[in-house]
């Protein structure tokens, strides 16, 4: 018995621990993590901001039970509540970031899609060095505060150190 517990406690860590990466998704899988098409990563918890639909009847990559969800989200900020693939083995999956809508039902967003075409805005645009030191040390001020986690702190600085140094 003892050992079936760890055995299903180690499969759920798994399979909730996994990363998504663009390019190598191979079945439908729930994550907390995923890497884009340009290597940017994307964590359940993030804040997204909604573009502009694609069409005047809505947004074409973002919707919630097979309906387009209304231009009127333009500009608003959501937060990525979990991250999922859909597709089949024929087809191929596709990632889609899941946030709480109006209802039951969650809202998807077809990740790569709504990016490329501006539906959702490039969390990962080329910022300068004077810009990602200045949110850096914005956050260290926050975590002294202790308004927001070391935890964040270090997400924020791993993804913002990479643009420190190499510029």
């Amino acid at each position: 018995m003892k050992k079936l517990t760890l055995f299903l406690f180690f499969i759920v860590s798994i399979t909730y621990s996994q990363t998504a990466e663009f390019g190598n998704l191979t079945k439908k899988s729930e994550y907390q993590i995923y890497i884009t098409k340009t290597g940017f990563k994307v964590n359940v918890g993030d804040t997204l901001t909604l573009g502009i639909p694609t069409s005047d009847l809505g947004f074409t990559y973002i919707s919630q039970n097979g309906q387009r969800v209304s231009s009127t989200l333009a500009g608003k900020q959501i937060v990525i509540d979990k991250l999922k693939t859909y597709g089949s083995k024929k087809n191929g999956y596709k990632v889609y970031a899941h946030f709480k809508g109006y209802g039951l039902l969650p809202v998807l967003i077809d990740y790569e899609t709504a990016l490329e075409l501006g539906e959702i805005k490039n969390p990962d645009k080329n910022i300068t060095k004077e810009q990602a030191i200045t949110q850096l040390k914005e956050a260290k001020e926050l975590l002294d505060l202790e308004v927001i986690t070391q935890k964040k702190y270090d997400e924020l600085k791993s993804k913002l150190a990479p643009i420190i140094i190499n510029n």
